[in-house]
């Protein structure tokens, strides 16, 4: 009989890969592109491109280029006209040796490209990543080729033109502008950009760098969320010790876009990560700022070869944007930055888990989800801790420099950090990225004797600091590999002080010991511990966690605030509703913690008194969410009361619809039907639909099918979280088999479907 080991059986993880999905292999292309021309009329008025690619290829096989829904006028190969095949998605050419490729072709609405007139404002813009250049210029939209660009954009006057690299001539015709733009570097297709509007333009030098920021027309005032853009290069450079690799850096700010996309040299952010001060309580656009910019370095600089090793682009970009925190914020803010996205994807583990690096996937987009990005940064962070800092930076160092303006895999970059480290990391390599899960670690103590076990379904290799806090007050550090026991007197422990390694850990000590920790130096001490006070609801454990809504930290108070939540009884309301807790970011938790008392008229007034005061928008939604939870119907015209009062990214409006739909009566439905589903604002709508399961009126089904068709993604992506609770599988059937949905949203169909058989 075969025996296959443990860790074998769990490498690909669970209910991630469905009955029809296969190996995907790198492309077997039998041709380089080595250079593209574009001309591009990028006409707003009609929501069109009119272009014509010349394509400078080399090929020893058939050609095969990208271009979806295009309407082809000509096909030439070095200016004579030329035999092709087109399917709709590809534009193949039999043609051997160096030559030039010349397209002439027209698109309608592309579905990555978007054209927007708002009041003062008028852009035009592509986005995505994955399959998204191809709706608008024919390329072959493989990461693993690159090759330099050129591109003339002509536009009606008085709007502009951004893209990649520099621009090498401005000039006018007529009623257009027209701009050249040239990126000199090579670089992969899904990288090419352009941006057209009526933006307000902002320009400085840095270091040899040009620094343009293009603001919506009316956000001009917002220009100060970017400020620590120079802060952010410098770090970077310093850091990797590879300088910031281009002459240019934009950044455009587009009502279009969702999030932010790395396109080289051109950054296109979303309007949402605007803000004003009473936002900047709680939110802050150096996140999005830096994540992007890091992947200048890392995606852009250096890229992954095939969609499968996607975590060496956004891990990367994930942890350099903590390592950025670290910078500019001190240690604390980083700690438990790191520790925030463990649970960030920790939720995304109760769904599925897979290897970081896998082949077996339906979509490119599907592989853009928790496992890469902050998986991939708590896996950086450990071989951080393993090699030390300095060796990292030096392997960093290394890995951008050997393979600059190239295409990687994950094993390049296991072998740069080889040469650095002096030693073999395939062991890492193979349970921290090539194996699915987590390790799990349980800490038991006796104040003699120190147990560290591993419960997980794989042991991993670990090298675990463990700090031993003495009658006296001095300590000692014990280092145990794995799991393991060993003799040390003392009050306490705490495992891993400073959050070295990517774990789950259950602190099992008991609750004098528990108590004792959470008052420690640490913060990471402090979470353990109050994570292990969960376990009791006695006086004693109740007044250590109420203790720590005063902690010096924020998310110190945070997760003490969000464990009385958990514990849910009298005394922990008592100690919720005691205090007023400082700064806004640390009574977010206070206010979340309120909504598990249901149908507590304390806590409800609590929240009631407190919005009548409360300047955060954030706190604000909150705690009307938190209203709505609790169930007490007398709020509810409270909770209406809210809706049109301003906030940033509408969160106070959209908490509104979420609040109303835990009453899931007829009045809060015709209200999210009228204020939600029917508002113009893309936020608001989507936060209706992804709750609207929760009313049992029989239109929601019938909604629910025409919101399949809405303009948004976010919407789109709610929806199907509201046919999956509704299990509405035919409905799931249809956008699944959809091919011009984005595969994020088909794979999380198919999901669904699969989840009910």
């Amino acid at each position: 009989m075969d025996f296959v080991p443990q860790r074998e059986q769990m490498r690909l993880g669970k209910n991630f890969i469905l009955k029809d999905y296969k190996m995907v292999y790198p492309e077997r292309l039998k041709f380089k592109v080595n250079h593209y021309n574009f001309f591009l009329f990028v006409d707003v008025d009609s929501q069109r491109i009119e272009g014509s690619a010349k394509i400078n290829v080399t090929s020893w096989g058939p050609v095969k280029l990208d271009a979806i829904h295009f309407n082809i006028s000509s096909v030439k190969v070095n200016d004579k006209p030329y035999e092709y095949k087109y399917d709709g998605k590809n534009i193949t050419l039999d043609v051997q040796g160096d030559n030039l490729i010349e397209i002439n072709y027209s698109v309608q609405k592309p579905k990555t490209f978007k054209f927007l007139k708002k009041e003062d404002i008028i852009e035009a813009c592509n986005v995505g990543e994955v399959m998204s250049a191809p709706h608008w210029i024919p390329v072959i939209d493989y990461p693993g080729m690159k090759a330099t660009s050129e591109k003339v954009i002509k536009v009606k006057k008085p709007l502009i033109a951004v893209s990649n690299g520099v621009l090498v001539k401005r000039w006018e015709e007529g009623e257009y502008n027209y701009f050249h733009w040239l990126m000199d570097k090579p670089h992969s297709a899904y990288l090419n950009s352009v941006a057209v509007g009526n933006f307000s333009i902002f320009e400085e030098e840095f270091d040899g760098i040009s620094l343009q920021y293009y603001l919506p027309k009316g956000y001009e005032k917002f220009l100060w969320n970017l400020s620590k853009t120079k802060d952010a290069i410098s770090f970077f450079s310093s850091y990797t010790g590879v300088k910031y690799p281009y002459n240019k850096y934009a950044q455009i700010v587009l009502l279009s876009m969702r999030g932010g996309m790395e396109y080289i040299t051109s950054t296109h952010l979303t309007y949402q990560t605007l803000h004003d001060e009473i936002a900047e309580m709680d939110y802050s656009s150096d996140s999005l700022m830096s994540h992007e910019l890091a992947h200048q370095w890392f995606g852009d600089l250096v890229t992954t070869k095939h969609w499968s090793n996607i975590w060496l682009n956004e891990g990367f970009a994930t942890y350099f944007q903590a390592l950025y925190y670290l910078h500019s914020r001190g240690e604390n803010e980083f700690i438990y930055e790191m520790y925030m996205k463990l649970k960030d994807y920790l939720e995304e583990y109760k769904k599925y888990s897979r290897p970081i690096v896998i082949g077996y996937y339906k979509w490119g987009e599907e592989l853009f989800d928790r496992h890469t990005y902050p998986k991939g940064a708590l896996v950086l962070h450990t071989l951080r801790s393993y090699l030390g800092d300095s060796k990292f930076k030096l392997g960093i160092k290394n890995y951008l420099e050997k393979y600059k303006f190239s295409s990687v895999d994950t094993e390049d970059f296991r072998k740069a950090m080889e040469e650095v480290a002096n030693e073999d990391l395939t062991w890492f390599f193979d349970q921290y990225v090539y194996t699915a899960g987590h390790p799990i670690v349980n800490v038991h103590y006796d104040g003699k004797r120190i147990k560290i076990e591993q419960t997980g379904d794989i042991k991993y290799d670990m090298f675990l600091e463990v700090r031993v806090m003495k009658r006296d007050g001095s300590e000692k550090i014990l280092t145990i590999e794995g799991e393991g026991e060993v003799e040390e007197e003392g009050e306490y422990v705490c495992l891993d002080p400073k959050f070295k390694w990517f774990k789950v850990t259950n602190d099992m000590q008991g609750e004098e010991m528990l108590i004792k920790e959470s008052r420690d130096k640490d913060i990471m001490c402090k979470i353990n511990a109050i994570n292990g006070l969960t376990r009791f609801t006695s006086v004693k454990a109740l007044s250590a966690l109420g203790e720590l809504l005063k902690d010096e930290f924020w998310g110190v108070k945070y997760e003490s605030a969000m464990a009385l939540g958990k514990i849910g009884n009298e005394e922990a309301l008592k100690y919720l509703t005691s205090i007023r807790v400082e700064p806004s970011k640390a009574r977010r938790g206070v206010v979340k913690a309120l909504g598990e008392f249901k149908y507590s008229q304390e806590s409800g007034e609590f929240l009631a008194n407190l919005l009548k005061d409360e300047k955060s928008y954030y706190v604000k939604a909150d705690a009307i969410i938190s209203l709505g939870k609790i169930g007490l119907t007398r709020f509810k015209e409270l909770i209406k009361s809210y809706f049109e009062e301003p906030s940033h990214n509408h969160v106070i409006s959209s908490a509104v619809i979420e609040s109303l739909s835990y009453f899931a009566d007829d009045d809060s439905f015709n209200f999210v039907l009228e204020k939600g589903i029917r508002s113009e604002v893309a936020t608001i709508r989507a936060t209706a639909v992804k709750h609207l399961w929760r009313f049992k009126d029989p239109r929601v089904r019938e909604i629910l099918r025409v919101m399949i068709k809405d303009e948004s993604s976010e919407v789109r992506s709610a929806v199907v979280n509201s046919l999956s609770e509704l299990k509405e599988k035919d409905l799931l059937i249809q956008i699944a088999n959809n091919e011009d949905e984005d595969g994020r949203i088909r794979a999380a169909a198919l999901r669904a479907i699969e989840s009910e058989k």
